[in-house]
């Protein structure tokens, strides 16, 4: 016979409520934020006091709108816009990795292979070779 009525076994904590993602428009100001300071130190606090919410509740919410953490994100654009620079010829892959946010070469190249699969340098010579194919 079932008892209508919680053991002590039972687990009588409510059940968390999913949590809504981050609404369009402060998904815009934090992508804003992130856009216009990719060049300097991006802290979560920034950004979120950018979306006016806590760091916490921020990235928590940034995360259900976009399935990535904040800092993923920020790597990921820095990343894209490395790529972009890589493109031109007048500047050194350090100067790149400091113009996009990276506090030194290594970490840049440590990065950048994570997440595109070469180093800057093989990336940068493979995109050159099969623009000018």
């Amino acid at each position: 016979m079932t008892s209508a009525f919680p053991t002590p076994h039972d687990d009588c904590r409510p059940a968390r409520a999913a949590l809504s993602p981050l609404p369009l428009w402060r998904l815009r100001l934090a992508t804003a934020y992130i856009e216009e300071n990719l060049g300097r130190a991006v802290r979560l606090e920034d950004v979120a006091r950018a979306t006016g919410l806590t760091r916490m509740h921020f990235a928590a919410q940034f995360r259900a709108a976009t399935g990535v953490r904040p800092h993923a994100y920020l790597l990921h654009r820095r990343i894209e816009r490395a790529k972009t620079l890589l493109m031109r010829l007048d500047a050194t892959v350090v100067e790149i990795a400091l113009e996009v946010g990276f506090q030194s070469q290594a970490h840049f190249s440590t990065v950048f292979k994570r997440l595109a699969g070469d180093s800057p340098s093989t990336w940068r010579r493979r995109a050159l070779d099969q623009l000018h194919g």
